[in-house]
């Protein structure tokens, strides 16, 4: 599945707090380039089958994957969504030709359910019968989403053996992961058979937590959780960052309750525009720009929890997602272009951010945010060496810009770093 190419008016070019059209001409000598940087870069899309009745309003062209959130196994082993019907909704998304999985368990996934199928006993059964709805409804592939006690001792095993008959019938098998939690019963043998991870970077504090309202999925939890995995040993090739498009409203701490991103836009269109409004917590346009710039940078997707939460108009936070992906190399090209008269590091940075040129030099070096506001500005005279701090700057994608007599340079740096 390739991306899309966009609409004339919906072609834009980056940066100054806006996205500015581009030329038509420019558009026509960009296009192929365009697509085929994004070719594959994975979005991810979860459809949790309560939100069907919105499909004629989700954009699925936007997407690369979609997961059908959640099959479970009833009590003959069958899959079931619900008594939800999923087959119209395979074909809307085959006549958008993304690759369509199946997502098993979800967090509201019942132990009941699960501990007697995928026993050594019973999980060569529970999987045929897998095989047997993924080949009914012409499916890509499966989506593993078992999550707090129903991943016991015996989900690694269930793991290895669906990932052999994942590969006799030519299907994906992805799994959605905490985002800076490892299961102990999760082996690495078991890891190793996913062909990617969707990392669920968000639900930091809930209403499980109602005591500690702070946002759920900071940029700096995005950073976190990348890492993590990349710790554990997961190549950045097999990693998916996922985003929110909800926010958790810790108004009432005795109801903690939760708000689409929808909602969130209904209540004030400016609220879009930021990651916070009282005490509700959520991630707005300018945050989930940012975060797919991240994915676009350190890892091979972006995956969205969950795409019926969208606004479906001109605050669509997947639309905003997928201008960015296309835009990429126009974002990417500072560090395309740049010359060897000096190194940055580190990056990502926590503290001080170090310079050193190959010649002294007379500069202007400027801290600037996504949107084009300079954050700060240092001149330094004849110097070979120098270190700024960073305490000032956000946590999150920023760009260094360097001006010196004889050239120009702009980096990417990302704020903020776990071990």
């Amino acid at each position: 599945m390739t991306l899309h190419k966009p609409d004339i008016q919906l072609t834009h070019g980056f940066m100054n707090g806006k996205l500015k059209p581009y030329t038509v001409l420019i558009l026509s000598l960009m296009i192929n380039t365009i697509c085929l940087n994004a070719q594959d870069f994975k979005a991810v899309g979860y459809l949790p089958t309560y939100r069907f009745h919105l499909i004629e309003k989700i954009q699925l062209n936007k997407l690369t994957h979609l997961n059908i959130a959640f099959a479970n196994p009833d009590d003959k082993g069958q899959l079931a969504t619900r008594g939800v019907n999923i087959e119209l909704i395979v074909q809307d998304a085959h006549d958008e030709e993304l690759d369509i999985f199946i997502a098993l368990g979800g967090a509201g996934a019942r132990l009941t359910d699960w501990e007697n199928w995928i026993t050594p006993a019973r999980r060569s059964e529970f999987i045929h019968r897998i095989m047997e709805y993924t080949a009914e409804y012409n499916l890509k592939g499966i989506d593993v989403d078992l999550e707090g006690g129903v991943v016991n001792d015996d989900y690694s095993g269930f793991v290895l053996e669906l990932r052999d008959s994942s590969n006799s019938n030519g299907l994906g098998l992805s799994a959605a992961l905490p985002g800076m939690h490892r299961y102990s019963q999760l082996t690495n043998e078991a890891l190793a058979c996913f062909d990617w991870i969707n990392i669920m970077a968000y639900d930091a504090t809930g209403p499980w937590n109602p005591g500690n309202p702070r946002p759920h999925s900071p940029e700096l939890f995005a950073i976190g959780s990348i890492n993590f995995w990349l710790n554990q040993g997961v190549e950045m090739e097999r990693l998916i960052l996922g985003v929110p498009f909800y926010g958790w409203d810790f108004s009432d701490q005795s109801n903690v309750v939760a708000h689409s991103f929808s909602e969130i836009v209904a209540m004030n269109p400016d609220n879009a525009q930021y990651d916070q409004i009282g005490e509700i917590y959520y991630n707005g346009l300018p945050t989930i720009e940012n975060k797919t710039i991240l994915a676009l940078d350190k890892i091979s997707g972006i995956m969205i929890w969950e795409i019926g939460q969208d606004s479906f108009d001109e605050y669509s936070l997947l639309n905003r997602i997928h201008e960015t992906i296309l835009l990429y190399p126009q974002i990417n090209k500072f560090d395309e272009n740049q010359n060897n008269q000096f190194v940055i590091f580190p990056n990502p940075v926590v503290y001080d951010i170090h310079i050193e040129f190959r010649q002294a030099q007379t500069a202007v070096i400027s801290y600037i945010s996504v949107d084009g506001r300079i954050f700060e500005s240092h001149q330094i005279y004849k110097q070979k060496k120098v270190s700024f701090p960073t305490n000032g700057i956000p946590n999150g994608l920023f760009f260094i810009k360097v001006d010196a007599t004889d050239f120009s340079s702009t980096y990417k740096i990302v704020k903020g770093y776990y071990n």
